[in-house]
């Protein structure tokens, strides 16, 4: 028998693409006026669960990052009165996916050994 998982994503803040309006610069040259610039944040589905197959705990991980991007370009004023053109990334749609779960501590696994039950004659 798998176990199913009760707890899920928190329907108030999902995994999506969020935007941040900021002055972008760089090498002393600046944007005129506020980029967009995006990020991926919000929950995706995490658990761990004891598997009674397997005599350990299985863990699921999934990280909230980018699916699809796209290039854009800006022009930059500079001190001297020239203009630049500045290319960055732009996130188009971010989404959950699986990534490796780490154990706290070391790094190290309990044995399995350890959760099996002991039995004794009588």
């Amino acid at each position: 028998m798998s176990p199913l998982c009760v707890l899920g994503i928190p329907k108030n803040n999902p995994c999506n693409v969020t935007t941040t309006p900021v002055y972008v610069e760089n090498q002393g040259c600046k944007s005129g006026q506020l980029v967009n610039i995006t990020s991926c944040s919000g929950a995706c589905g995490t658990s761990t669960f004891y598997s009674a197959e397997m005599s350990s705990l299985q863990h699921t991980c999934s990280c909230c990052q980018e699916l699809a991007t796209s290039e854009r370009q800006i022009q930059l004023s500079c001190p001297d009165n020239t203009e630049v053109t500045y290319t960055y990334t732009h996130i188009d749609a971010c989404g959950c996916l699986k990534t490796e779960c780490s154990a706290p501590g070391n790094g190290a696994m309990t044995s399995p050994a350890s959760s099996k039950p002991h039995r004794r004659k009588r």
